[in-house]
């Protein structure tokens, strides 16, 4: 990315009035900083894949999404200064551990389950095989301690996905195991796309701890705002994804605040997990849906995001100012606005 282009993204995001949301503000950045040629290489790893596999992992990293994760290695890495050798190969590992995710879980928004898809074994096979493809990766980006990151990382992730099961159909949850799982599942993956882009650098540790509690926060502001979507629509649509992500164990934000807020709804909800008929589960899911909107729990959830984004934006102070950092700054700020 040349100086200047760097320089105009920067201008353009800082503009009070523009207050960016990821939809307007990444597209620029993305581009700037390679992510379309990141693009052709993500396809590539993962037809690598032995052919049983390859189908269901280049069909879930073609299906996209904004890169947010190799985003950050590739400008943490600028922001960290130096040489940042091994960065596009970790920005790779960012988003083919991502990937690994999707293919290893339940569902994804807007996209047919890769379980579905392709059958629950070759969907997990083919994120293990991703797994595998990102150590690999990060050993080959000579970055002096991106294996080790990545490795520590990967723990968090599947320890975030135990707790997860562990709370499968339970209303029961809570606020702190809603955030505790936010944290291990987005916020650690986050975190290692600021460490491995100033590992990539070669930054000092004080640059590295900044930029991975950086990402840390602001990889669970993130998912927070994800979990607000689900709740952002109508009544029935709402009912059937608070429903839906409580029997595969996805215990959200909004929704144990709402739970603690109405204790009643913990009964309402274990009434219709159990199942009814269709026309009474579709009456009593909207006016589940109704109640849980009126807690407040959404406003009350959005302040707990956007505590999590000024703590990143704090951490963030700890790197050397630079075009760059207010760059991620700027990206911080748009993913809590973020339109889809």
């Amino acid at each position: 990315m040349t100086p200047a282009g760097l320089l105009e993204l920067q201008e353009a995001a800082a503009r009070p009035e523009a207050r960016p949301s990821a939809a307007q503000l990444l597209p620029g950045a993305q581009a700037a900083e390679g992510i379309p040629r990141l693009e052709k290489l993500l396809v590539s790893a993962a037809a690598r894949a032995p052919r049983e596999l390859a189908g269901a992992a280049v069909d879930l990293l073609r299906a996209g999404g904004k890169r947010v994760r190799p985003l950050l290695v590739l400008l943490s890495a600028r922001a960290a200064g130096g040489h940042a050798r091994g960065r596009v190969k970790l920005a790779l590992v960012a988003e083919l551990v991502h990937s690994a995710t999707l293919l290893h879980g339940l569902t994804r928004r807007g996209l047919p389950a890769p379980r579905i898809t392709y059958g629950n074994a070759v969907s997990v096979l083919s994120g293990d095989w991703l797994l595998a493809a990102s150590l690999e990766l990060a050993l080959s980006s000579r970055a002096p301690g991106a294996v080790e990151a990545l490795v520590r990382t990967l723990r968090l992730l599947v320890e975030g996905e135990a707790r997860q099961i562990g709370l499968r159909g339970s209303t029961t949850f809570t606020s702190d195991d809603a955030l505790q799982i936010a944290h291990l599942k987005t916020g650690s993956l986050f975190a290692f796309c600021g460490e491995a882009g100033a590992l990539a650098a070669g930054a000092p540790s004080s640059v590295r701890a900044a930029l991975h509690d950086f990402g840390l926060r602001a990889g669970s502001a993130f998912q927070i705002a994800d979990d607000l979507l689900d709740f952002e629509a109508d009544a029935a649509t709402l009912g059937k994804a608070v429903l839906a992500d409580v029997a595969e164990g996805k215990p959200s934000l909004p929704l144990a605040i709402a739970l603690k807020r109405l204790p009643p709804l913990r009964e309402e909800m274990g009434v219709l997990l159990k199942g009814l008929p269709e026309d009474e589960m579709r009456a009593r899911t909207r006016t589940f849906a109704g109640r849980l909107s009126r807690t407040g729990a959404l406003g009350a959830a959005r302040r707990i995001a956007e505590k999590e984004r000024d703590a990143a934006l704090a951490a963030l102070q700890r790197v050397p100012p630079s075009p760059t950092r207010e760059l991620l700054a700027q990206v911080a700020r748009a993913l809590l606005s973020r339109s889809n």
